[in-house]
């Protein structure tokens, strides 16, 4: 951008030195503000630009100093450059924010050019020119902005957040930080779609702002993650008083384009004391975030040493997720599911495995939720069918032929080519979709409008149904609406939560609820698994009811292909197929 009409000062104190009447006569010519100074920088002549910029009048400048018109934190500024000139210095140009009658912010930032008089400038005086910089100071504040805030939501970003946190720390101040993460944006995310994910991200931001309490920063530090520092704050029950307030904010109903969805939060504190460094408060109240995170799924007790390792061999994981799924390290396990009354191996479910070569075997609840947080749960699943459609082959080469059963991601079942890559693979294998049952999770349910571009998880779960796979409904019981779901989808079976089943023995009102799950089923022609059978005494509890499916450990924990065969042929010696 080149600035207005610039009058040369070096020029301009030529003529002043030489005929003062001409100099007079130039600058009210020139569009550039035209001033000349005393040795005290008083103003002793102007010319209409400075009256066009300001707003000031004319008979208002002539006799003040030139510093009175200047915004106070700049007024040093100005003063300081004016004594260097008066001192014999060179021409030196200074940015100065000016009061203004004119700007509806009451501040415009000119550009000087000062330089001494001809005769010396603590004799003869100053020259001064200056022009309007209001589209450069206002661009340089844009880019100052973009630096140093979210480009999605206008919080903070993590730059401003660890300055600011390092400057509280030099001084010395009382302060708390929040560490907020967002629980079940992610199905929101896959839903609805990217587009609806940043509206809620924006939305839940606005609430964040009104939450805390003025002067409070608040910073977006990854992509559901958030921090709040709270000043003044030096006591956990101050900051715990905070977190429940944001926590219950965060908590109500969000009123997206696309239709209403709640959404929750975990928060983690840490209270700055003098040992306090950014990276330990950041590392504490994410520590303690995640704690919140697996208190609600009921892992509790663990020691400050365990939550330290845990919070960090969480994040090592993180990045070892994209890794595993390149180098084949996830593959699918297959569980077995048995007739009851006849012990005859009916389905096998596919559960996810992680050979880490690090950690051994893991199972899904050590890493599933990282690979949904670093959005690889599309990897994953396609991963999955592959590896549970190769490995029933396997055992089918044997003569082992049983059912399949197969879990999808919120993200997958919001695919649209989902159907069409699932039918492709069972080709591939020479597996009928007949043999395939989509089970069916309460956190599937969850949207009916599609994201752009995308369908419903129902109508891709109605789709699967037509090409001919049956549906289950997982966790039954569990739900807050299982029983409008027996409604809503064509079912073929539902399996009882494991939590019904490990009280069977020990607990009648659970019995009596499994009695009148089977029951229902019966009545609705369905037939019922139970999970999580680990003894022989829940097993015949089973059989006395009338479950018609099991599994569990007590009938078979999740296995390779190769050891489904060696505890096929265990179970079922007698009718062992020829190798």
């Amino acid at each position: 951008m080149t600035p207005r009409s610039a009058v040369n000062p070096e020029q301009t104190w030529q003529v002043a030195g030489a005929d003062p009447e001409l100099f007079r006569r130039a600058i009210e010519v020139t569009s550039a503000i035209t001033m000349l100074l005393d040795s005290s920088g008083v103003i002793t002549s102007v010319n209409d630009a400075f009256t066009r910029c300001l707003g000031h009048d004319r008979t208002d400048v002539v006799g003040r100093p030139l510093t009175s018109f200047a915004q106070k934190l700049d007024v040093t500024l100005l003063t300081d450059v004016l004594a260097r000139i008066r001192a014999g210095g060179d021409r030196e140009t200074v940015d100065v924010a000016m009061i203004s009658l004119i700007d509806e912010s009451g501040i415009t930032p000119l550009r000087f050019d000062l330089a001494g008089m001809i005769d010396g400038p603590a004799t003869a005086g100053i020259v001064v020119t200056g022009h309007d910089v209001s589209d450069l100071h206002h661009i340089r504040t844009e880019l100052e902005f973009v630096t140093r805030h979210d480009s999605l939501t206008a919080l903070a970003n993590r730059a401003t957040l660890v300055e600011r946190l390092d400057r509280r720390l030099e001084l010395g101040e009382t302060f708390a930080v929040l560490y907020v993460d967002l629980d079940r944006f992610k199905p929101v995310n896959d839903l609805y779609g990217h587009e609806c994910g940043d509206e809620l991200l924006c939305l839940v931001a606005r609430r964040l702002e009104h939450a805390v309490r003025p002067g409070d920063l608040v910073a977006r530090v990854g992509g559901d993650e958030f921090v709040a520092v709270a000043g003044g704050v030096g006591t956990r029950v101050a900051a715990t008083g905070l977190a429940d307030r944001i926590e219950m904010s965060l908590s109500e109903v969000y009123e997206l384009e696309l239709g209403p969805v709640r959404i929750g939060a975990s928060i983690g504190i840490a209270i700055a004391d003098s040992s306090s460094t950014v990276a330990s408060l950041l590392a504490d109240s994410d520590i303690e975030m995640y704690d919140a995170k697996a208190e609600r799924r009921g892992f509790t007790g663990r020691s400050v040493a365990q939550r330290k390792r845990s919070a960090t061999e969480r994040r090592r994981l993180a990045e070892e997720c994209s890794l595993g799924l390149t180098r084949g390290e996830f593959v699918a396990h297959l569980q077995p599911i048995v007739d009851i009354a006849t012990g005859e191996l009916v389905r096998v479910e596919a559960l996810a495995r992680w050979h880490h070569p690090r950690l051994g075997l893991l199972r899904p609840e050590s890493f599933l939720e990282l690979v949904e947080d670093a959005g690889f749960d599309m990897a994953l699943g396609d991963v999955m069918m592959e590896s549970a459609c190769q490995a029933l082959a396997d055992v089918g080469e044997l003569g082992i032929v049983p059912g399949l059963a197969i879990n999808f991601s919120v993200g997958q079942l919001a695919d649209p080519l989902l159907c069409h890559r699932l039918a492709l693979l069972c080709e591939r294998h020479s597996i009928d979709l007949s043999r395939l049952t989509v089970e069916i999770t309460e956190q599937a349910m969850l949207g009916r409008r599609p994201a752009t571009g995308g369908v419903t998880p129902d109508e891709t779960l109605f789709a699967l149904h037509r090409l001919g796979a049956s549906l289950s409904l997982d966790d039954f019981g569990t739900g807050y609406s299982s029983l409008t779901h027996v409604r809503r989808y064509p079912l073929a079976e539902i399996k009882i939560d494991r939590s019904f089943v490990a009280g069977l023995c020990v607990n009648a009102q659970d019995q009596a609820l499994v009695e009148v799950v089977v029951d229902l089923a019966r009545s609705l022609g369905l037939t019922v698994v139970a999970e999580g059978v680990e003894t022989d005494g829940q097993l015949e509890a089973l059989r006395r009811i009338g479950c018609h499916h099991g599994q569990g450990y007590r009938i078979g924990a999740a296995m390779s292909a190769d050891s489904l065969i060696t505890w096929w042929r265990a179970r079922y010696a007698g009718a062992a197929p020829e190798s």
